[in-house]
């Protein structure tokens, strides 16, 4: 039977960063589809417990592995954007890796907790920090997507974190994102 090309590329890049001894959490579309409802994605996106000269040592590890640069020049992208775009070579599916710098992004990786995806655990950002990483990118799918976490997690999701999580946020980075959230716990 042949294998999914998302789920191999998700099952190389989380043994990949095992190898390197990196702490990840998934986060984006595979995420959503765990902790809300399945939809659609084309790449994996994982945030990873890893700072921009450990990542830039990552680039130059990538010989021989399953993964390449998405493009030349990836370098520059992680310095400024600190994500690192990589393209799986037998795939061809993309993977962004997020590097975790903020405390909140190290936390989400300290809660992510382990989900089976066929023959391969991996590490799954929990409902509340996906909920906050989607409010906080705010574009319309995200929004969607925290609509549906909300729904599918219900009872289950530890309010008080979010929320006082969403405050520290709000105050560190000058976006309202208690406010949204309120309305959003308020319509259940």
């Amino acid at each position: 039977m042949p294998v999914d090309p998302l789920l191999q590329t998700l099952r190389d890049v989380t043994n990949f960063l095992r190898s390197q001894r990196l702490g990840y959490a998934l986060i984006g579309g595979l995420a959503t589809a765990v902790r809300g409802e399945p939809r659609s994605t084309l790449d994996v996106d994982l945030l990873v417990n890893c700072d921009v000269q450990r990542c830039l040592e990552l680039i130059g590890g990538l010989d021989g592995s399953a993964f390449r640069p998405l493009f030349p020049g990836v370098h520059e992208v992680v310095q400024t954007a600190f994500i690192l775009p990589l393209v799986h070579r037998q795939t061809s599916v993309k993977v962004d890796l997020a590097l975790g710098l903020t405390g909140f992004e190290q936390n989400a990786i300290r809660n992510a907790t382990p989900v089976s995806f066929e023959d391969n655990t991996v590490a799954v950002v929990s409902a509340e920090d996906l909920i906050l990483m989607k409010t906080l990118a705010a574009r319309p799918r995200d929004i969607d997507d925290v609509a549906k976490i909300v729904v599918r997690q219900g009872d289950a999701l530890n309010w008080d974190y979010i929320l006082t999580t969403a405050a520290a946020l709000e105050q560190a980075i000058g976006q309202d994102l208690v406010a949204p959230l309120e309305r959003l716990r308020g319509d259940q």
